[in-house]
């Protein structure tokens, strides 16, 4: 052993203390030989140099050494000399060989020896010890962990642990892992974790906090094993869960039964904590996020939300490993069939048995919203999940509506009964995640479309009622090959393979098919090495535009396919043209004649009262006589009389125009009848002398099924409002022509009429005139002549396919109905009827009391002259009320068309010029006579004469 001497004092640099010092783990010191030879490099003899020369170790050649035991060790002296000697004898040219390489590969040579030390190489006898904690084993590092307590190294806390049997404790880790208990784990229900039944255990070889960091991942693993379970069987409790509910609940059972089985079946050949962790590492990511999706299933109530958190899982794993997004995509396929396929019965895809069907799950919900009218169903869209765009949901509500439509009139339709084809029942919503199952499915979509078009043009032509049609979409377009023909090649090339070719998985026997059975897939995975080769290299679409290239192709065929049928039917099988045409006739006032005599009828009074007066017999034209009678409202045997026979008489003429069949009923039930009307209301009809004296009077008209898809109840409400106020203008032009030719008359008969009745009864005449041109001719004609048109467009195009196919791509029932309510906005607006219009409303029927109370008031009243006051002309109060709310009333609309000009959003209202109020400001504010105040116009006889030159028929007035 190398001692300090006095040399080391006089500055040794190279010194080294305790270089030959034995380790501290060495088991024995005094029977370890050291394996180098001691020198003592200051104190050395010649003997001792002597000795070294015994010995000389020189290289071997490489060329003729054998691998072994070296025989004679004295020997190695002579024996490299004569190498040396041989080799000085080769050619230069074998010098450049490489002495360094092998001739043969190291791995080819036998190995029946471990690599030797040279502590063996002087003694064969010695029984070599690793010198590493590390490769000592387990009770080596046990009795390390004592000793290192005793020292105070490490803790007291690892000497203190139970060192419990390696096989138990392994076997109870795997238990554990898998979600069971065992006699060393159990699982607490309350805190939901399991636990050490006998506190704190290790296994051999392992520090405490080692092991119990291990535990805790299996506990983890045990804990979502748990979780798992304990949600399928939640869901499976439950009275009435959503179907979708279902459907995720047995998903992860079979999820979690492969898990387990792989797990239980590939333990049984483990044999170290690592190949256990190695085992657990491929299921660690999926149960982790299976738990994450049950978390988020905890808040969702409704189908739609439960699809939108699984969609939203799939999210997240959109850019993560090939093989987690493939399974959980493989989940949102499985999880969204039941709802996809009650989607698809819900269009008709899937027929009922019944006619008339009960609404599929997807409408059997509590905390949807439904208000149906005319036997449509408005869906809000909580009920679809985020995975569905908005345009498909307009799709799928409209195509049911339209599908209801048929089923109630038109029960043996082709697309209402049973198809008996199994290509055509296999149809249906799914999911596609690649481009290649996309492009099928569009082709699909096609080939389908264009059988059922063909079927229907087949039964159109025929004319016979079709029942239960056989479709078959392999005859309208060649479909890709069987994809389950095994191919040849596989035969060919593993001949061997086709006595078990029944066993061997559908993924590996055929390429056209992947392992689409999420169990297989996930068995695949679990059971080769590589992920990779389970997962199709085709390029995948964005998850985001995934759901809007698998479904919008059949969803869209089928919308298609539906409206055509709807369209059909309500054109040509119920004539809905002309029930509009009806709405413009008497609703509108679009028929003159209708105009005229109801307002003859209800106006004129010349005519014979209806009344009934006792031992008095009604001779000739009777009517209502509004403002020359005393007793109001009329009675309902008079509305009958008078009416119902304007009504028979002018759609005897308008039939013919509109082919309708002549009958005693007119279509829909049209009648006069009274409108519901509140109290106050109720008091103002019963004044003769107001504006609201007709509000009691409407037209009543129910729209016949399939028609009140079109022709709703709302369209209705507004066609009546519409028709009170045209008969109140009806009314107000029947009042200013009378009083224009009471004027004209009495201008004829006397030498003076006051001028204040001279100019209100022109102004208000202009005014009236002036209103009722712009609403009859613009608010109403125009937009309706436009509307019509296009009506007309549809149902011409209606009569050949090709352009029937066009028109259903972008029209049907609902577009149809939409396209109506739009007119009749667009009329309202014209008709200053909408809600933002009051105002000019408000004034408007102020000008029409004031004409009426002009009218009532008689022509011989003298001013009224108080003590001490001027006198007071009623004719000339009245006459400036007038003027100042005609000003009013252009202002109010001057403003409301620069509002119009200013908002794009409301240029929409004004479509056809129906709300194009400059027409009427250009109408009434000529020259700006309204502006001026009424003492700047002259009052001189010659402008009078020149203003109104009908007062003067005969010439000018005397004097001029």
């Amino acid at each position: 052993m190398y001692t300090h001497t006095d040399h080391e004092q006089e500055g040794n640099f190279f010194a080294v203390p305790d270089l030959w010092k034995l380790s501290a783990f060495a088991a024995n010191a005094d029977h370890v030989t050291n394996s180098l030879v001691e020198l003592d490099l200051y104190g050395c003899n010649e003997r001792s140099i002597d000795c070294l020369n015994e010995v000389k170790l020189t290289l071997p050649d490489l060329e003729g050494f054998q691998y072994g035991l070296l025989e004679n060790t004295s020997s190695l002296e002579s024996s490299s000399t004569s190498l040396i000697d041989e080799k000085k004898k080769e050619s230069i040219s074998e010098a450049s060989e490489d002495v360094w390489a092998f001739t043969e590969s190291v791995d080819s040579l036998p190995c029946t020896h471990l690599p030797r030390t040279w502590e063996s190489f002087y003694n064969r006898d010695i029984k070599e010890k690793s010198l590493y904690l590390s490769e000592a084993g387990p009770r080596a590092f046990d009795a390390a962990l004592v000793a290192g307590v005793d020292t105070g190294v490490l803790a007291e806390a690892d000497s203190k642990t139970r060192i419990v049997q390696s096989d138990p404790l392994f076997a109870a880790l795997i238990q554990l892992g898998m979600g069971r208990a065992s006699l060393m784990f159990s699982y607490d229900a309350g805190k939901k974790s399991f636990r050490s039944n006998f506190g704190r255990l290790r296994m051999s070889g392992y520090t405490e906090e080692s092991f119990q960091s291990l535990t805790d991942v299996f506990m983890e693993y045990g804990n979502h094993f748990v979780a798992l379970d304990s949600f399928v069987e939640l869901v499976y409790a439950m009275i009435s869960p959503p179907m979708t509910l279902v459907a995720t609940a047995a998903t992860i059972s079979s999820i979690s039964s492969v898990l387990l089985r792989y797990l239980g079946g590939a333990s049984s050949a483990l044999r170290s904590v690592l190949q256990l962790q190695a085992l657990f590492s491929k299921v660690e990511k999926i149960l982790h996020y299976l738990c994450h999706l049950i978390k988020g299933l905890s808040i969702a109530r409704m189908d739609s939300e439960i699809l939108s958190v699984v969609y939203s899982c799939c999210q997240d794993l959109e850019h993560s490993e090939s093989w987690l997004r493939r399974i959980f995509e493989k989940i949102l396929s499985r999880v969204s069939k039941p709802w996809l396929g009650s989607v698809g019965a819900y269009i008709g895809m899937n027929t009922y048995t019944s006619t008339i069907c009960a609404p599929p799950p997807l409408l059997q919900t509590q905390d949807m919203d439904i208000q149906a009218e005319a036997g449509q169903d408005k869906i809000t869209p909580q009920i679809m999940p985020i995975f569905i765009s908005k345009e498909d949901s307009k799709k799928v509500l409209q195509t049911h509506n339209s599908l209801k439509l048929l089923q109630k009139n038109c029960s043996n339709h082709i697309l209402t009964g049973p198809i008996k084809s199994h290509s055509v029942d296999s149809l249906g919503l799914e999911w596609h995640f690649t481009w290649t199952d996309i492009d099928r499915i569009e082709a699909k979509a096609k080939a389908y479309e264009a059988t059922v078009l063909e079927a229907m043009n087949e039964e159109r032509l025929s004319q016979e009622p079709s029942g239960i049609t056989r479709i078959t979409v392999r005859e309208s377009g060649a479909l890709e090959s069987d994809p389950f023909m095994v191919p040849d090649s596989l035969l060919q090339n593993h001949p061997s393979d086709s006595e078990n070719i029944f066993e061997l998985p559908l993924w590996k026997l055929c390429p056209a098919v992947e392992a689409d059975s999420l169990e297989d897939f996930l068995t695949c995975f679990l059971e080769e090495n590589s992920a990779n080769d389970l997962v199709s290299n085709a390029s995948v679409p964005p998850l985001s535009v995934t759901p809007l290239l698998s479904f919008s192709p059949m969803i869209s065929a089928q919308a298609r396919i539906m409206n055509l049928a709807c369209l059909r039917l309500l054109f040509k099988e119920h004539n809905l043209r002309d029930h509009l045409r009806l709405q413009w006739h008497f609703h509108l006032f679009g028929d003159g004649v209708f105009a005229s005599q109801i307002s003859q009828a209800l106006f004129e009074p010349e005519l014979e009262s209806a009344e009934r007066r006792k031992g008095y017999r009604r001779i000739g034209n009777i009517g209502l006589k509004l403002g020359s009678r005393k007793s109001w409202p009329p009675a309902s045997s008079e509305l009958r009389i008078v009416l119902m026979g304007i009504l028979s008489e002018c759609y005897s003429s308008v039939s013919n125009e509109i082919n309708e069949k002549r009958s005693s009923d007119l279509p829909g039930g049209l009648s006069f009848a009274i409108r519901d009307i509140s109290d106050a209301e109720i008091k103002r009809c019963m004044d003769p002398d107001s504006i609201e004296a007709l509000d009691f009077l409407r037209l009543q008209y129910k729209a016949p099924s399939p028609l009140d898809a079109v022709l709703t109840v709302s369209s209705l409400d507004k066609y009546d409002t519409i028709f009170k106020l045209l008969l109140r203008v009806k009314r107000m032009l029947f009042v200013v022509s009378q009083l224009a030719s009471d004027v004209r008359h009495r201008a004829r008969n006397e030498n003076h009429i006051d001028l204040f009745t001279k100019r209100f009864a022109f102004e208000a005449q202009h005014f009236v005139t002036t209103i009722n041109e712009y609403f009859f001719a613009v608010a109403v004609g125009s937009a309706w002549s436009s509307f019509e048109s296009d009506i007309a467009d549809v149902e011409r195009k209606l009569d050949n396919d090709e352009t029937a196919y066009q028109v259903s791509s972008h029209e049907g029932v609902h577009q149809l109905h939409l396209r109506h309510e739009e007119v009749l906005e667009s009329i309202l607006f014209g008709l200053l009827l909408r809600k933002r219009q009051e105002r000019a409303m408000m004034v408007l029927e102020e000008i029409f009391r004031t004409i009426l109370r002009f009218v009532k008031t008689k022509p011989e009243t003298s001013p009224h002259k108080l003590p001490g006051l001027p006198s007071i002309d009623p004719k000339q109060d009245l006459y400036h009320k007038f003027r100042n709310n005609v000003r009013i009333f252009i202002d109010v609309c001057r403003g409301l068309s620069d509002k119009q000009i200013r908002s794009p959003a409301r240029q929409s209202a004004t479509q056809n010029g129906a709300g194009n109020l400059d027409q009427l400001l250009q109408r009434l504010g000529m020259n700006d006579y309204y502006s001026r105040p009424v003492d700047s116009i002259s009052d001189t006889p010659f402008v009078v004469a020149r203003r109104f030159p009908f007062l003067y028929p005969q010439g000018h007035p005397k004097g001029l």
